[in-house]
């Protein structure tokens, strides 16, 4: 039996989700100006979780409540074709996680079990601040002419773009 195109959809967003180690993240500074970086994370019930620091101006101006944007993107040598290469984008609502939160400990224990002792190296640096990631909106590409409308924590398949 052949899959269907939200099947398929299904099977390239989980694995976005299980493999990538990196959010991409970009954002417009106070002076209108785009930048852009990445951030390793752990995802959690949905959310996302960065450790970044606000010397990179796009932590920076994420940190001053500006539009921005992330992605998770498929590795180059997993791709057939790096033109269709698939790819999830999406906006989000953020907050930061205060160090006196009752949760930053623990969120801090899985960034550093996912990512490494290095963890325990930057914690303790007043520039670095812990952020959650809700997804609220976004698209999912799979492939040519495969891009799908995403929504929520979970990115809920809403349709094809192109489609309706």
């Amino acid at each position: 039996m052949a899959k269907s195109q939200t099947d398929i959809a299904e099977q390239a967003k989980k694995r976005l989700l299980d493999t990538a180690k990196t959010l991409i993240l970009a954002a417009v500074d106070a002076a209108g100006q785009p930048c852009i970086g990445t951030a390793p994370f752990v995802r959690i019930e949905g959310d996302f979780y960065i450790f970044s620091s606000e010397l990179s101006e796009h932590i920076k101006a994420i940190l001053k409540g500006a539009e921005s944007q992330f992605m998770l993107l498929a590795d180059e040598q997993d791709s057939q074709n790096i033109w269709a290469r698939q790819r999830l984008s999406f906006r989000a609502d953020i907050e930061e996680i205060a160090r006196t939160h009752p949760a930053f400990e623990a969120i801090c224990a899985e960034i550093a079990a996912r990512h490494g002792s290095v963890m325990d190296v930057i914690k303790p640096f007043g520039d670095f601040h812990l952020l959650k990631i809700t997804p609220k909106t976004g698209r999912l590409v799979t492939g040519f002419a495969a891009a799908f409308f995403v929504c929520g924590p979970q990115f809920d398949i809403e349709g094809q773009v192109g489609n309706g």
